[in-house]
């Protein structure tokens, strides 16, 4: 599979069972990608590059002080495994922009936000490379409006951090494995990791990699079940 981002420039052994949830710290600013739905039609979304914070599901505030673009969704139907370079944050009323443009897409710092009235399925998303996720609810009186989590390779040990030992294989792929629901805002997040798989390939046989990034036999993977 070929990893495509023409329209999106600002893009670019024994198993171990363990938690990898570490407070979230306050991220610096930089330029990152924001993706949104454009107007009420699902026939394009919007596609900004901002150098600073933006108000979730604040449309009019995007378009002030962010690059903005129209891109029609003919133009990347049919496009999988896309590649965002730094921060990437998406505002959804509806899943079908994140199986479009997130599914099985490289991402290491995601933001999502529900900015409909409507809740989400529970459905799944495959992401590699994830290292952190914020994830954001618009509606009234949610119980858990805004949570987000790190994902590191080291164990934690009531909260401090112990590093691997020597020995320990070097982790140097990542996927991770979000379920839409938390989107809702109805429970805590949670999530799980499994480390140190030998041949990812061997345990998820149909899993699409975003070439090239395919991971080689002799890499450990870090697989990260996030609900």
């Amino acid at each position: 599979m070929v990893s495509r981002t023409p329209h999106f420039p600002f893009l670019i052994s024994t198993l171990s069972l363990c938690a990898v949830l570490v407070p979230l710290a306050a991220a610096k600013p930089h330029n990152s990608t924001l993706i949104y739905h454009h107007n009420n039609n699902n026939n394009s979304v919007r596609n900004c590059s901002c150098a600073s914070r933006v108000e979730d599901c604040n449309k009019a505030q995007a378009n002030m002080l962010c690059s903005c673009r129209t891109v029609p969704l003919s133009s990347i139907t049919g496009s999988t495994g896309f590649t965002y370079q730094g921060g990437l944050t998406v505002w959804l009323k509806d899943p079908w922009v994140l199986r479009l443009l997130v599914n099985y897409s490289s991402v290491s710092d995601l933001r999502l936000a529900a900015c409909g009235a409507n809740p989400l399925p529970p459905e799944y998303l495959t992401v590699f490379g994830l290292k952190r996720l914020r994830i954001y609810n618009s509606a009234a009186r949610v119980e858990f409006p805004e949570q987000g989590l790190s994902i590191e390779g080291l164990e934690k040990a009531r909260g401090k951090q112990r590093p691997l030992p020597q020995d320990t294989p070097h982790i140097s792929f990542m996927v991770s494995f979000l379920d839409l629901a938390l989107l809702n805002g109805g429970s805590s997040l949670k999530a799980y990791s499994v480390k140190h798989l030998p041949s990812i390939g061997g345990y998820f046989p149909n899993l699409l990699f975003p070439s090239p990034f395919e991971p080689a036999d002799s890499q450990y993977c870090l697989v990260t079940f996030i609900y």
